[in-house]
Parts: C-alpha cells; structure tokens; sequence
C-alpha cells in the first residue's frame, strides 16, 4: 500500500495575531516558571511540616502555609497558560517538511477483541478527568486546605535571631521580582499573549500575601490572630473562587478542538488589588459590555461618585474624633494617657479626651477577687465544668490524702529523728483571695509595673511558702498552728509585693490541706491510727486515776463528815446531861429531900408503869388511916421518850 502524505499545516502569515507566532516561547517560559514556583513551594510546605512538628504554635507554619498557597495558586493559572499556549503552537506551527507516514496495518484479532470490550463512555470519562477545570478546581481545593492547615488562634513569638530577617530579605527580594513580572505582563498587549492581563492580578495576590507577611516577621512580638490571619483569608477566597469556576466549567458546552481555549483559573477577586482601587470599575465594565447600561452617564451617579471622596474623608475624621470618647464598664477602671504620659485614673463612666493617638485609655480591674491556687500550673489546668447539684462532687472537691491533685504542691520541711536531722516533703494546698488595690496607686501601678499580675502573684507567692515551711516540722504544720502559719504566710506574701509595688492586695490567705504525699498517706495513716490508739489508752487510764481518786475523795469526805456528826451530837449530850445535873444539884439545894422523894417517885412511876403493881408501905401503922395520891402524872413510857437521850443513828458497816 503507498504511504499516504499528511496534508500541510497552516504556515503563519504576516496577518495571523503575535500570540500565536510567540506561542512556543511564552509555553517555554510558562514551563520553567511553573517548575521553579513548584519546587520553591514543595520546599516550604517540607519547613512548614517539619516546624509543625517541633513547634505546634510557631508563627513560621502559617507565614510558610500561606506563601506556600498563594504561589500554588499562581501555578494553577500558569499551568492553564502554558495549555493554552501549547495549544495554539500545536494548532498553527507549520512543519519543517512535509512527513509521509506509512498507512497503518490492519488491527490483529486481539486488539479488535480488546476494543470491543472498553465500554463506549470510557471515552467521556477520560476527557472529564483531563479537562482543565477538574484540575485547576482539584488544585485549588489542596491550596485551601494548605492554608486551612496553617490556620491558628493563638501564636508564640518569634525568637529575636537572623533566621527572620533571612526571611524578610527573601520576601523584599521576591516581592521586587513579582513587582517586575507583574508590571511586565500589565503592559503586555492583549493580540501578544490574552492570558498575560488575567495572570497579572494573581501575582498582584502573591504580593499581597508576601507583604501581609512582612509585619510578623519584623515585630516578633506581634501576636494579633487577625494581623497574622488576614492573608490566609484572603486565599481561602481566591481560592474558593478558582473551585466554583473550575466547577462550573464542567457545565459549559464542549467544542470540537478548532474554537480557542479560554483561561478557567483567573480571579475576580484578585484583580480588584489596584491601587487607587475601583470597586464599582469592573460591575460598570460587565453591565456595559452584557446589557449596554453606562452607568457613566446617569447624572447621580456621578455626582455620588464626585461626592464620594468628601464625605468618606468627613466619616474618616469623624471617626477619628470619637476615639476620644471612651466609655468605662462598671468593672473597670481606666488609666488615661496624654501624650504618652498617664495623667489621671478614670472611674467608670463616659469619659472624653484626646483622640488616638494622643490619648490612651488603658483598661484595668476594678475590685475584682481572684482566687490562685500556689501549687496549681495553668499549663495543665482542666477546663473547668459546673457540677450538678444531684450529681457528684467535682474533682476540685477531693481532698482525699491518697491521689495527686493538680493544685497540690510539694514542700520540703525540717524534720528530726533523735539527734540527727533531714529534711520531709508534704503536699500543701495553700490558696491566695488577690485583687488590684482601690487606690489610684494602685492602678497606676498594675498597669505599669507586670505584665501578668496572676504569674507575678503565684511567683512571689512560692518563694514565700519555701522560705515559711523551710522552718517547719511535721507536728508544726499538721498541728493547731496553721491558723498562724496562714496568717505568717499572709503578711510576708503582701511584704514581697509591696516591695515590687505591683498594686496587688492579699485578701487573705487560706491553707486548704497539709498531707504527706499520695505514695505515703497510707503508712502515715498507720502512723496517726497508732498515734490516736495510744493517745486514748493514755487518756484511758487518765479518767480511770481520776474516777477513783475522786471516789476516794468522796468516801473520805462521808466518813470526816460522819465523824464530825457524832462528835457533835455526843458533845450536845454531854453538855445536855451536864446541864440536866446541874439544875437537879441546884434544885436539891432549894428543896431538899422533897426533891429527892420526888425524883425517886418519878423513876419508879416510870419503871412500873403499865404492870400490875401492889404498894406496900412499911410505914403504915394501924393507927393512921391510909393516904391516897390523886394527882394526874404521865404513864412511864411517855416520860421515859421525853427523859431518854436521843442517840445517833449508827453508819452501817461497809
């Protein structure tokens, strides 16, 4: 079979546009710029992971993360250039000479067997996954994630050292590089290269980025999120735009491979970074070019337009002016700076002063309790959860001598065996009530003097509770002398800072619990139980002496007063019969033996009353008549009561 004669290539002519006879070379150039943007990217998202790795919290992953984003968007759009412009090379070279290929054989068995397997849509769905906008959109979804990725609330410091300043010299030296490139590609005209104007503002972009990027190099201590966050918003919009647009294009109608290729990867967004800026410039080029609308010549809006630099210069100035009004909470105070110099404390209230910068307020505490824990480290502090009033006791509650708790802190106390002396470590929870003072000293000084009164006070007030439990031994500071101990530890915290005159008041100062440590609460429980058992058993005994010597005392006390009783009672008898004798001696004397026979009448009346009684009287003679006594005398037994001595009841024998 003869070989069949390709037909000719279109030779360019001196009419045909600049764009397709520099096709080849600004695809070259595209190609290499592409590669070095890609390896200079690679190369800081390799830093950026590895300083993630080392220092979770470094300004470095995000400055390197949103570089890094912003050139691989700039090398989605080049890529989709460098297409563009293989394309038209591809499209209008002509060849150096006619090629004669010979005429393809016949497919054998196998190769038509293979054919007839592939599925008709296979086709289809190569050439969705070779289209430009699955690529730029996938493309720009992995640069939002890139930025995501080095997105952070909270940053550290930068280590004052040459390594920023390598990097401000790099960045200074590729934003001149970019400025060039960019001014270069905005002065290209459009028949020379149509891509050239729509990748000028993604470069506009990547200078941004970079600039943003300078004032976190340079000032190390600038930690605001919103500073260091303000590029990375920017690219998550860029960004998101080159993913909509990519995912658009899905969705236009196909051509047939003679119509000209258009650049998906271009941004609206970036292209509004001009200066002075044009916000409203490309809403009046897009309605006059789709719907005919000049909004150039509606009368209001030119003169809004001209209106339009007074009064945002009047809003400005206005604005400017109401920074120096400033309101004050009720708990808050405020320390009033003129020209840099604090000149009064302002209470809360609406207060009015110079404008900033000329006037400052600096905000303080107004009376505000804190509490600290001395042994408790903010690093590793819990969040902390508010507990249910049905439900358990929060952790902070336990008090429990067999767990370490995250506000306990070790001490090291003297301690004594014998003669020999050591050193003990107890666990203290010892807490401080703080507060800024009330008087504009006060103030003036918390404001000035730390930077964070909460370190300044836990600091100060360690080193106290070093030097007090130093001196201190076991039984001194599980003893009755905590009370003191708070009070000692009180007075020398408020001495320390007032010698930093840092403004701070100490409420007060409560020791919460003062233990062994976790791993010994057990043996000195064993400790304290002996302690405690022979501390009863001494007591014990104690009770038991004093219950039988008051016993005895009492028994000594029956038996004197019982011997008193009877003395006294035989005494009153003597002195009763002495008495009784007497006045019987005196009334013999007076009376004689009358008195006599009477007595001796009223002892035998006594002794023989009651029994049959026969008198004889040896002196009655036959002849006197008998002589009867007729007087009325008491029986024997009521005068032998009234004439018996009343004798003591006797104690009964023990």
């Amino acid at each position: 079979m003869p070989p069949t004669r390709l037909p000719e290539a279109v030779t360019p002519t001196p009419a045909l546009p600049a764009r397709y006879a520099l096709a080849a070379a600004q695809a070259r150039l595209a190609a290499r710029t592409v590669f070095a943007f890609t390896f200079a990217l690679f190369l800081m998202l390799l830093l950026a992971l590895t300083v993630s790795i080392l220092e979770p919290a470094s300004r470095w992953v995000s400055l390197l993360c949103n570089n890094a984003a912003a050139l691989l968007l700039l090398v989605i759009s080049l890529h989709a250039a460098q297409r563009i412009c293989q394309w038209r090379s591809h499209k209008f070279s002509a060849p150096a000479a006619s090629v004669v290929l010979p005429e393809p054989a016949e497919a054998g068995y196998l190769a038509r067997w293979f054919a007839s397997l592939v599925p008709a849509g296979f086709a289809r769905i190569e050439a969705f996954f070779k289209a430009e906008g699955i690529w730029s959109g996938a493309l720009a979804a992995l640069a939002f994630y890139i930025v995501l990725s080095g997105w952070n609330g909270s940053y550290v410091s930068l280590t004052d050292n040459n390594n920023r300043w390598i990097a401000v010299a790099i960045l200074i030296a590729a934003l001149f590089a970019l400025l060039v490139a960019e001014r270069h590609l905005s002065t290209v005209p459009e028949e020379a290269s149509p891509e050239a104007g729509l990748i000028a503002p993604v470069l506009r972009l990547v200078m941004a980025v970079q600039l943003l990027t300078l004032p976190g190099l340079i000032w190390p201590q600038l930690n605001s999120p919103l500073v260091m966050n303000l590029p990375a918003l920017l690219l998550l919009l860029v960004a998101a735009e080159f993913m909509l647009r990519g995912l658009f294009s899905l969705f236009s109608p196909p051509g047939d491979g003679s119509a000209e290729p258009v650049l998906i990867p271009k941004s609206q967004l970036a292209a509004q970074l001009t200066w002075p800026p044009r916000p409203l410039g490309f809403l009046q080029q897009e309605l006059h070019q789709r719907f005919g609308i000049d909004l150039r010549q509606v009368w209001a809006f030119t003169v809004l337009k001209r209106a339009f630099i007074p009064m945002v210069a009047i809003m400005l100035i206005c604005g400017w002016l109401l920074t120096g009004l400033q309101q004050i909470s009720a708990t808050e105070r405020g320390v009033y700076e003129r020209f840099g110099r604090s000149v009064a404390v302002l209470e809360p209230g609406l207060h009015i002063g110079m404008p900033w910068p000329f006037g400052r307020v600096w905000l303080t505490e107004n009376g505000q309790v804190h509490e600290l824990a001395a042994g408790e480290d903010p690093a590793n502090q819990p969040s902390v959860k508010r507990a249910d009033a049905e439900g358990p006791a929060p952790a902070s509650a336990d008090r429990l001598w067999d767990a370490t708790h995250n506000f306990d802190k070790a001490q090291i106390i003297a301690s004594q065996s014998g003669d020999r002396q050591s050193l003990q470590i107890v666990n203290s929870d010892v807490r401080f009530m703080w507060r800024i003072g009330l008087s504009d000293k006060a103030a003036l000084a918390a404001t000035y003097r730390a930077v964070n009164l909460q370190e300044l006070v836990r600091s100060t007030a360690n080193q106290v509770l070093v030097h007090q439990f130093s001196s201190l031994t076991l039984d001194d500071v599980l003893s009755e002398r905590r009370n003191d101990l708070a009070q000692q530890i009180n007075r020398a915290v408020q001495q320390q800072l007032d010698s930093l005159n840092s403004g701070v008041e100490i409420l007060s100062t409560v020791v919460e619990a003062i233990h062994p440590p976790a791993g010994a609460a057990d043996a000195f429980h064993g400790v304290q139980a002996a302690q405690i058992a022979a501390q009863s058993l001494i007591l014990r005994e104690r009770g038991s002496a004093a219950e039988k010597a008051a016993l005895a005392a009492t028994n000594a006390a029956v038996r004197q007063d019982t011997a008193q009783i009877n003395a006294t009672e035989a005494l009153s008898e003597a002195q009763a019969t002495a008495t009784r004798f007497a006045a019987q001696k005196n009334a013999w004397q007076q009376a004689g033996q009358v008195f006599i026979d009477e007595l001796w009448f009223r002892q035998l009346q006594l002794a023989l009353s009651g029994r049959p009684v026969l008198i004889i009287d040896q002196r009655i003679g036959a002849g006197s008549p008998p002589t009867l006594d007729l007087r009325d005398f008491p029986t024997s037994t009521d005068a032998a009561r009234r004439d018996a001595p009343a004798k003591p009841a006797q104690e009964p024998s023990r």
